[in-house]
């Protein structure tokens, strides 16, 4: 889980607390109020609304996070190619990975990386690689391309008629910090 997912769900998760003490305890806002006095803010609010408000701000957070899980793509873990009363016969991604840094692996291409986005709907393949001669490998690339997709639509032939992207970027900085030696 990636950091700024971790800190907006403690914030909801916070917010909810919140509202449960509310909802237990409801004098606790008076108290909060009485609080705020001290340091000169007034707060002209009455409990009850403020209350009222919150459960409803609660509602919609709640219904938006419900749509959200609900609409939002699933990745499969792996694309079924036969299922029957013996089993089930599947190639997962790890598989489709491998097969892709084969396929590539003697186009001049080093440091691949592939990334799968393996829905229902689409499979797209998003990878990139460094070449030693950039300008060849990019005027190339048209061709790797094609001849990638239509490897990875032999494979798999017969699966489902679900289409196939693919997309090499060419020596594109990478998000990931490369540790580097240092020589002084």
């Amino acid at each position: 889980m990636q950091k700024s997912q971790k800190i907006v769900l403690s914030m909801i998760s916070l917010g909810y607390l919140f509202g449960l003490c509310l909802l237990i305890w409801p004098r606790i806002i008076v108290a909060i109020f009485m609080f705020l006095q001290r340091f000169n803010i007034n707060v002209t609010i009455k409990s009850e609304i403020f209350i009222y408000y919150y459960g409803i701000a609660l509602l919609v957070v709640t219904a938006f996070i419900l749509l959200l899980i609900l609409l939002r793509p699933t990745q499969l873990p792996d694309i079924l190619l036969k299922q029957s009363k013996e089993g089930k016969l599947a190639l997962s991604n790890y598989g489709i990975k491998q097969f892709i840094k084969t396929q590539l692996s003697g186009e001049d291409l080093s440091n691949i990386q592939v990334k799968i986005k393996n829905t229902r709907r689409k499979r797209e393949f998003y990878i990139s690689a460094d070449a030693v001669y950039q300008r060849a490998t990019v005027a190339d690339l048209p061709r790797i391309t094609k001849n990638l997709t239509t490897k990875l639509t032999d494979l798999l032939a017969g699966v489902s008629d679900i289409p196939i992207k693919v997309d090499i970027q060419v020596n594109q900085q990478s998000n990931a910090r490369r540790k580097v030696t240092r020589v002084i």
